[in-house]
C-alpha cells in the first residue's frame, strides 16, 4: 500500500512538471519556427534614396548620433540624438563632401528631401571594399526615422539557405522589396537570389535574427556576377563592412571574385509594365552637370515635431515572456502552486455552493429560494412606490 502510494505521488509531481504551461526544452524536440514571409515596416522607413549628379541608389539608416561642436558619439535612443548615419555604396556616394539629395518615405510617403554630402568612404578597385556614409541632421528629417542596425560582429548567422530580405531603390524608384535566399557566404560576401538592379546599390540585405528578436542588416549589396550563365546579386556582409569601416581590409586581402562588376552595369530592366514614381519623371529631367534639386514634399504629410517627443516614434510589441528550463525541482514547485491555485478555486466554488444550499437544510426554505426572494423583493419595492 504505501509503495503505491510513493509511485503515484512520483508519477504526480513528474506528469506536474511536464505538462505545466510553460513550454518545456527536455519534453519536446526542437521545433524549427517558419521562415517570415513579411518585412517589418521599419525595414521599408530605413531605406532612402540618394540621388547624386550621375547616378541614383539606396542607403538605409543604420545609427543614430548625437553631436556635440566637433564632437559625435553613438547613441541607442533617437530622443538623444541629433543626427541619423546612414550607409550606402561609395560607388553611389563618392568621396566626402560629394553633394546628394536624399529622398525619404515615411509608411509609403514621400516626406522629406534634403540636401545632404558624404561624410566618409572606403574603397578600392580590385578590393570586396565599397561603402560610404552620409550623416543628416534629424530635424531635416520628414517622418519619424526608424533605424536597423547590423548584426553584431560575428554573430549573423547567415548559412546558404537562409532567407533574406533586399529593400532598394530598384531603377531608381521608391524603396521596394524582394525576397530572396542565400546560394553560399564565402570570404567576406553573401551570393544570393535574385539578382539586385540599377538603383539597388547601396541597399541593406535584411535578415531576421530569432536569437535577439529584430531585424538586423546582414550585408550590403554593391555588385553582380554571372554564375552559371545567370545574374547573381553580391553583398559584403555586415561584418566584411564592420572590417572595411575599422581599417582591418587591406590592399592585397578580400579580393573581388572575377567577373564581379557593380550593379549599373548589368542593364537589367524592370519587369514589362512597372510604372516609375512621379518623383522621377522629375528627377530625371535634370542634367547630369546639375548637382540633383530636392522634391517637393506635399503639405500635410506626416512632419516630426522638434525636439522629438516619445509619443512621435512607433511602438515596438513587447517581446513574449521567455520560457525556463525544466527541471524536478521546479516541476514539484510549479506542482505545489498549481495545487494551491486549484484548492482556492474549488474553496471558492463550494462556498458559493454552501451559501446556497445552507438555507434549504437550516430552515424551511426550498431549493428555489433565489426566485422567491427576487419576487418577493419586486413586489415589495412596487407596494413602496404605490404608496
Amino acid at each position: 500500500m504505501v509503495r503505491g502510494i510513493g509511485v503515484a505521488l512520483a508519477l504526480a509531481f513528474l506528469v506536474a512538471g511536464c505538462t505545466n504551461n510553460e513550454v518545456q526544452k527536455e519534453s519536446t524536440p526542437p521545433v524549427v519556427a517558419a521562415d517570415f514571409d513579411g518585412l517589418s515596416q521599419d525595414c521599408f522607413d530605413a531605406s532612402v534614396r540618394i540621388r547624386s549628379r550621375n547616378s541614383i541608389g539606396s542607403a538605409s539608416a543604420i545609427g543614430y548620433i548625437k553631436q556635440e561642436g566637433d564632437q559625435r558619439t553613438k547613441v541607442d535612443s533617437i530622443l538623444n540624438a541629433t543626427h541619423v548615419e546612414f550607409e550606402t555604396n561609395k560607388h553611389v556616394a563618392g568621396t566626402r563632401g560629394t553633394p546628394h539629395v536624399a529622398d525619404v518615405w515615411f509608411e509609403g510617403q514621400l516626406v522629406a528631401s534634403v540636401k545632404c554630402e558624404t561624410d566618409d568612404s572606403w574603397f578600392e578597385s580590385g578590393i570586396a571594399k565599397d561603402i560610404a556614409t552620409i550623416v543628416i541632421p534629424i530635424e531635416t528629417l520628414g517622418g519619424a526615422m526608424p533605424i536597423v542596425p547590423e548584426a553584431p560582429y560575428g554573430e549573423a548567422n547567415i548559412i546558404a539557405g537562409s532567407k533574406v530580405f533586399m529593400v532598394g531603390c530598384s531603377d531608381g524608384r521608391h524603396p521596394r522589396a524582394r525576397c530572396g535566399s542565400v546560394l553560399k557566404v564565402e570570404n567576406g560576401l553573401i551570393y544570393y537570389l535574385p539578382q539586385s538592379i540599377g538603383g539597388d546599390s547601396g541597399s541593406a540585405v535584411f535578415a531576421y535574427s530569432r536569437e535577439r528578436e529584430e531585424w538586423e542588416v546582414v550585408g550590403r549589396t554593391a555588385w553582380a556576377i554571372k554564375i552559371d550563365d545567370r545574374w547573381v546579386g553580391l553583398a559584403m556582409t555586415s561584418d566584411r563592412v564592420a572590417d572595411i569601416r575599422s581599417g582591418r581590409v587591406a590592399a592585397g586581402n578580400f579580393e573581388l571574385p572575377t567577373g564581379a562588376v557593380p550593379i549599373s552595369q548589368i542593364k537589367t530592366a524592370l519587369p514589362l509594365g512597372a510604372i516609375p514614381c512621379d518623383e522621377i519623371k522629375e528627377t530625371n529631367t535634370t542634367s547630369q552637370d546639375d548637382d540633383p534639386q530636392p522634391l517637393e514634399v506635399v503639405a500635410g504629410r506626416r512632419q516630426w515635431r522638434f525636439p522629438i517627443r516619445r509619443d512621435d516614434l512607433r511602438q515596438k510589441p513587447k517581446k513574449p515572456a521567455r520560457v525556463r528550463d525544466w527541471s524536478i525541482l521546479g516541476g514539484v514547485a510549479d506542482f505545489f502552486r498549481s495545487l494551491i491555485r486549484f484548492a482556492f478555486a474549488t474553496a471558492v466554488v463550494l462556498l458559493l455552493v454552501g451559501l446556497y444550499i445552507a438555507p434549504t437544510i437550516l430552515t424551511p426554505l426550498k431549493y428555489n429560494w433565489p426566485i422567491v426572494a427576487v419576487k418577493q423583493l419586486l413586489a415589495l419595492i412596487g407596494r413602496t412606490n404605490a404608496k
